[in-house]
């Protein structure tokens, strides 16, 4: 991933394009799995966000404000892909077909795990750094307690109370943004 626009207090739309517009791409085949859908997507995600540039507020939130736009717009143009290929397809046969209800259903299932992590995500963004740090180092690089707390020169206790502290915040906080 890209790293953050966090030291630019006003970047470009320009700059944001070149650092963002490979994210975007990945967020969009990732929910297409098709590469010129993909590739349209990263060109309307840009357009959108073009549009509302005046709007964003705090610069250092540009990744999750561009990866909403472009989630939203995938959904949009899944939608709009799916019901095209409904229309050709007889009516009769499409409700008929478990098929198309069964993908219909992983798609949206991808696309809830989808936000869920993004929601994850920011929610973790907003943890004390300690916690932050505690949490990544337990959940995603799977270090034990002791590994943290040699790492870090702490006391295991006081790892095993900061990564609590931090699950405890972060499910209030995702809790709270539903």
């Amino acid at each position: 991933m890209s790293a953050k626009l966090i030291h630019i207090e006003s970047p470009t739309f320009d700059d944001v394009y070149i650092q963002f517009h490979r994210l975007i791409y990945h967020i969009a085949y990732k929910l297409t799995k098709d590469a010129h859908l993909s590739e349209d997507i990263v060109q309307e995600t840009f357009m959108k966000a073009y549009r509302k540039w005046d709007t964003l507020i705090d610069f250092r939130k540009i990744q999750s404000w561009l990866s909403s736009i472009a989630n939203r717009t995938a959904i949009d143009f899944i939608r709009k892909e799916s019901k095209r290929r409904e229309d050709l397809v007889d009516d009769q046969e499409a409700y008929d077909s478990p098929f198309i209800a069964s993908s219909t259903r992983m798609v949206e299932t991808e696309m809830e795990l989808h936000f869920f992590e993004e929601e994850i995500a920011e929610g973790i963004e907003q943890l004390p750094a300690t916690q932050q740090e505690v949490l990544r180092l337990k959940v995603i690089h799977g270090l034990s307690d002791k590994e943290i707390a040699q790492k870090l020169g702490l006391n295991p206790s006081t790892v095993k109370t900061r990564y609590h502290r931090a699950r405890k915040q972060l499910n209030l906080l995702i809790k709270k943004s539903a």
